[in-house]
């Protein structure tokens, strides 16, 4: 244990400082300051974690604990006219880095938003990917997150990491594209307002349906990838092949027959 020697003894706050699953933390500064934030000392802790601070008046302190490596935590103490026991839990601290791609092309994903959650749903963190499509993460706690990363066009992903004290986790996320279909129907060299206008996947399911706008326009968002059926219905039918590919808008007209 050090002794913090830059204050004349008289009221003594002491305690050891721990890491949340038990071990001792040496090394640890702990600061005590008063309400207003004036530093009225500091400590190192000893090899068992502990430290000794004095004060010379009785009162509420600030009191806070930081270690390379954990989380700095700051609690009360209140110091009447005995010796006063002050323990502390830090967490320990790791990073996270990571990247984002495309699934099937690798391509990186600029600009994705990545959101991490601890285990009772709270959100811990948020970054940005760069140009590269890299993240990171300087200071979680220790613990169990859920990753999860959105982006324009694109399929959420989720995963599971575990950060430990210390040690820099590396946790990789992969995005299914995402596409866009918009055009228009005709009738008659002119545009067809309302009509029924449905998108059927490979498996002949209708996975969307809309009506035509008064300029006979339509749009689906948010499709997965792959080969539809487009199905136009109004003043008589008409289907079109049309495959949606690379997370991009595709342009799908449609003429009804008469």
């Amino acid at each position: 244990m050090v002794e913090n020697t830059a204050l004349r003894e008289t009221l003594v706050v002491f305690g050891t400082v721990r890491r949340t699953e038990g071990p001792p933390v040496s090394g640890a500064v702990v600061t005590l300051a008063d309400m207003a934030g004036r530093k009225i000392g500091s400590a190192y802790t000893g090899p068992d974690g502990e430290y000794r601070l004095t004060v010379s008046t009785g009162g509420t302190y600030l009191i806070i604990a930081s270690a390379l490596g954990h989380e700095p935590i700051a609690s009360l103490v209140a110091v009447g006219d005995e010796t006063v026991r002050h323990d502390m839990t830090v967490a320990g601290v790791g990073g996270l880095t990571g990247m984002v791609r495309i699934a099937g092309t690798g391509r990186p994903v600029a600009d994705a938003t990545i959101t991490v959650t601890d285990v009772q749903g709270e959100v811990v963190g948020t970054a940005r990917t760069g140009m590269e499509g890299g993240f990171s993460f300087i200071s979680l706690p220790e613990g169990m997150y859920t990753l999860v990363v959105s982006a324009p066009s694109h399929q959420p992903a989720a995963a599971a990491v575990t950060i430990r004290q210390g040690a820099q986790a590396r946790q990789d996320l992969v995005l299914a594209a995402r596409g866009s279909m918009h055009g228009e129907v005709w009738t008659h060299d002119r545009p067809y307002p309302g009509a029924r206008v449905s998108l059927m996947n490979e498996a002949g399911k209708i996975v969307a349906t809309t009506m035509s706008d008064s300029d006979g326009l339509f749009v689906f968002e948010d499709l997965p990838l792959g080969t539809y059926t487009l199905v136009a219905a109004g003043h008589g039918p008409a289907a079109v092949p049309v495959q949606v590919k690379d997370g991009n808008a595709v342009d799908a007209d449609v003429t009804l027959t008469a």
